[in-house]
């Protein structure tokens, strides 16, 4: 009895805790998101995603742009200091119940990459998308950025 009690523990600790599921429509709430308040405002953005066991896709669409799709296999984590990835690089992968995606590309010839860390709230209602966006120039001006944040909240949408 003992014995067995001890071969469960040891099997539900070494289980892969469940990653969270991602996918869905989901439609930005402006009035709680950065993006509105950018210099180039976006209010209005959708996330449409499919998650797989070992891949996830983005479709990422907005009023006055094109869809943005992109279709990522989940790896392991990079070894940090991770160096910023160059156009036409991208990875994705879990760090805890996060979904981390990365990918790098060209912004008015300039060499930028991108970081978007997406997390559900724990009713799963709610998708929270922390995005990083670093212009890679090679130079960094006294007291400039040479990186742009933004935190946008988006609730489940029908199709």
């Amino acid at each position: 009895m003992y014995l067995s009690s001890i071969l469960a523990l040891l099997v539900t600790l070494t289980q892969p805790a469940a990653v969270p599921d991602f996918t869905g429509h989901w439609k930005m709430v402006p009035d709680r998101s950065g993006s509105p308040a950018q210099s180039e405002p976006i209010r209005d953005m959708t996330f449409v995603i499919a998650q797989t066991g070992d891949s996830i896709r983005l479709d990422i669409s907005s009023s006055d742009r094109p869809v943005v799709s992109s279709t990522y296999v989940l790896g392991p984590a990079p070894k940090l200091p991770a160096d910023p990835l160059g156009p036409g690089q991208q990875r994705a992968y879990w760090d805890g119940n996060r979904l981390v995606v990365e990918r790098g590309g060209t912004i008015s010839g300039q060499t930028v990459s991108s970081k978007q860390s997406l997390t559900l709230s724990p009713d799963r209602s709610e998708l929270i998308v922390e995005r990083v966006v670093i212009v890679q120039h090679g130079y960094t001006l006294k007291g400039t950025n040479n990186y742009a944040t933004v935190k946008d909240v988006f609730v489940r949408a029908k199709p």
